[in-house]
This record gives structure tokens, sequence and C-alpha cells, in this order.
């Protein structure tokens, strides 16, 4: 069985951003486990997820994929050293990376988008302005796909984005 770690901002996430690819996942018959800085996390809308792990107990050998969650505060990672080193981890690797909504703004700032051909939530059409900075480029499409990298847009995305992460998974 393959397995998901979902990433899920400590408070401020996009609930279906996280609701619908976990769905797919283990509809699919994936392992599913979440993590975040806090034990338990809180969407934008109300939804609350008890996190399996908190983020420096996670092993990147324990999972095929990692896929971040977005709405705005996924952007708490911008600056999380584990997370950054985690998500390298992952990618260097060859396992599938996954961020819908802001949270691609993460890898971007990571460096993971290097190269890449991506995209993201770009209601402040800041997001070709990160991918030109970064060295990746800006694709205005709901869900992109480059290698095992695979960004989404935004919440319209969800279904999309959870199918796509899977084939690369």
């Amino acid at each position: 069985m393959k397995k998901i770690l979902m990433v899920v901002a400590s408070s401020n996430f996009r609930d279906i951003e996280y609701i619908v690819p976990r769905s797919f996942f283990e509809q699919n018959n994936y392992s599913v486990k979440t993590t975040s800085t806090m034990s338990t996390s809180l969407g934008r809308f109300g939804y609350e997820v008890n996190n399996d792990y908190l983020l420096e107990e996670v092993s990147v050998d324990d999972f095929d994929g990692i896929f971040f969650v977005g709405g705005n505060g996924s952007l708490e990672y911008l600056d999380n050293e584990v997370a950054r080193s985690l998500t390298t981890q992952f990618f260097n690797i060859g396992k599938a990376c996954g961020a819908i909504c802001a949270a691609p703004r993460n890898f971007l700032t990571w460096g993971i988008c290097e190269g890449k051909k991506c995209t993201g939530w770009n209601g402040d059409n800041e997001v070709p302005k990160l991918c030109k900075k970064y060295g990746a480029t800006f694709v205005d499409e709901a869900v992109v796909v480059d290698g095992n990298l695979v960004t989404g847009n935004g919440p319209e995305a969800s279904e999309s984005m959870a199918i796509e992460f899977m084939r690369v998974v």
C-alpha cells in the first residue's frame, strides 16, 4: 500500500483542499497520515484535523509522497527549516511532491520548483513573479505536473489535483 503524508497548517488551511484529496487517496487504497507544527489543526471553515505526527517526527522513508494542503495558513511553512528539509529530501529522491493553492509558494521559495513548470493560487498576481525570481515557469492551469512535482491552483482543483498526484505517487 502506498503511503501519502499530508502537511496541514496549524490553522487557516483550506478545508476542501484537505478533505477532497484525502477522500480520493483513501478511496484508492492509499494510506494517509497527517503532520503539522501542532497536534491539532483548524481549517479556515472550522474543519479540525488531529494530526498523526508533528513535523519533526516524520521520516521520508515511511512515505511515498508528500502533499501540502493550501490556504493562507500554509505559508506558515515558508521559513520552516524542518518542512523545507523534509520536502527537499522527498523531491531529491524522486518521491511525489504536491502543493495546492498558496502552498506552492513554499516550494518556490525552497528551490523545489527551479527549472520546473508549476501553478498556484494567483489571485494577487504574485505567482508569475515568484516563478521568475526562483527560476520556475508559471503555467496558468488548474493542475501542473512536471516530473515528481504536482501543483494545483486552488480549491476548485482539489479533485484533479488528487488524481494527478496519485498518478505520480
